[in-house]
């Protein structure tokens, strides 16, 4: 568990964009959640990631497996009717959405009552130019329900400019009193920029992972997008390798993130040091898995206790 600046303790987390950009998740979800097998209230919420403008990205409502690809072990592409049919064959989520949002406004309006009707706990990912993020920030102090900022550096590609990234911490740490997270991609100097951020940044978590990485071989099938990125299955051994590396160079907290298995989540916590944890991809196959996790997890723990 992860005790921040302001009080709040967080354990489980939806990753960004996983249940949108309020926590209610996507419509599909809903009947899940009002029947409690997708229970929010377990989870910290991080919403996806808002730039201060409206951005359109590549997503398009009317095709949205353009940028969306369903990935065997082998990388190659599954027919979503048969992924959807024979789940256990999909070993990783391919995304190209260049973080399709309707701007900071917007978001405030139509989403920020959302959040405050339900009682989410939210942090804020936000993306941009520092000015851009340090006018979010500064809106959001104060709010209720708000209880911490996301900055992304790795969507949607992973910013090269290692010191930017550090500014906008930086500056960010100044202008606001919300506990500050950091999100990372394996493509960018990861150990040197969190060294960088000790003191300014609370925790880390870590993005999909680019295809380049994982399948160097073979050209990604959403490459007219920029390649996209992996989560799941195929992103694990290099978001472990990223999150063991940060937890041995620093004392910055990471967030475990990709794992869709019981076992894992358990590995990541007894093995890889993690004390909180991300659901991300793992929604969009098997959303109920996080609240099944979650409460089984829970009540181990209470068992060990009593013994």
């Amino acid at each position: 568990m992860i005790k921040l600046s302001n009080g709040h303790c967080l354990e489980f987390l939806a990753a960004s964009g996983s249940l949108g950009f309020d926590g209610r998740g996507y419509f599909w979800e809903y009947p899940l959640r009002w029947l409690k097998i997708l229970d929010t209230s377990l989870l910290t919420i991080v919403t996806k990631t808002i730039f201060l403008e409206p951005r359109k990205g590549n997503f398009r409502k009317h095709t949205p497996l353009d940028v969306i690809k369903f990935i065997s072990v082998d990388g190659e592409v599954i027919n979503p009717f048969l992924a959807l049919l024979h789940r256990s064959c999909v070993a990783g989520i391919l995304n190209a959405l260049n973080l399709t949002g309707p701007g900071f406004e917007v978001w405030l309006k139509r989403h920020y009552s959302v959040i405050r009707r339900f009682n989410n706990k939210v942090m804020v990912s936000i993306a941009g130019e520092e000015e851009d993020c340090l006018i979010m920030v500064k809106r959001l102090q104060g709010l209720k329900n708000i209880v911490g900022v996301e900055y992304d550096s790795s969507c949607p590609s992973n910013i090269e400019d290692t010191e930017r990234v550090i500014r906008v911490c930086s500056a960010i740490k100044e202008n606001s009193d919300l506990p500050l997270f950091l999100k990372l991609g394996y493509g960018q100097p990861y150990v040197t920029i969190t060294k960088a951020v000790e003191g300014k940044v609370e925790a880390i978590s870590i993005n999909s992972v680019p295809w380049r990485f994982i399948f160097s071989d073979r050209e990604s099938p959403l490459t007219k997008y920029g390649g996209g990125g992996l989560s799941g299955p195929l992103a694990q051994a290099f978001t472990r390798r990223m999150m063991d590396e940060i937890i041995d160079e620093t004392e910055i907290p990471v967030i475990a993130p990709s794992f869709w298995d019981y076992d894992t989540f358990v590995n990541l916590q007894r093995h890889h040091r993690a004390q909180a944890f991300h659901f991300g991809s793992i929604f969009m196959f098997y959303p109920c898995r996080p609240t099944r996790y979650i409460r089984r997890w829970l009540k181990e723990k209470d068992k060990a206790a009593e013994h």
